[in-house]
């Protein structure tokens, strides 16, 4: 993904326009010291998704989960929300 790079300079000049563009259109920018990377900026969600992918990724047992449900819809055994929505329905429990 394509992220603006700023040096420490620009950044703080526009440190607040940086955040809202970072949390409202998910822009990412890759702040240099000395024509060094120093740090990222990014949004809170992004953020949030990285570090949720990050411990996904790092179960095993969960990657092995995802690859047969993955399996399972490339086969077509999966039911539809509707089907999901009267299943709760009979157990007696409302759909949110």
């Amino acid at each position: 993904m394509y992220m603006m790079t700023l040096s420490v300079a620009e950044a703080r000049a526009r440190f607040s326009q940086l955040i809202e563009s970072a949390s409202s259109t998910h822009e990412r920018f890759e702040v240099t010291r000395n024509g060094n990377r120093a740090a990222v900026l990014l949004g809170v969600d992004d953020f949030d998704a990285l570090i949720e992918t990050v411990a996904i990724l790092g179960d095993a047992n969960l990657v092995a989960e995802l690859g047969v449900a993955l399996g399972e819809l490339d086969r077509g055994e999966s039911e539809s929300a509707d089907d999901v929505a009267a299943a709760i329905s009979r157990a007696g429990r409302r759909p949110r």
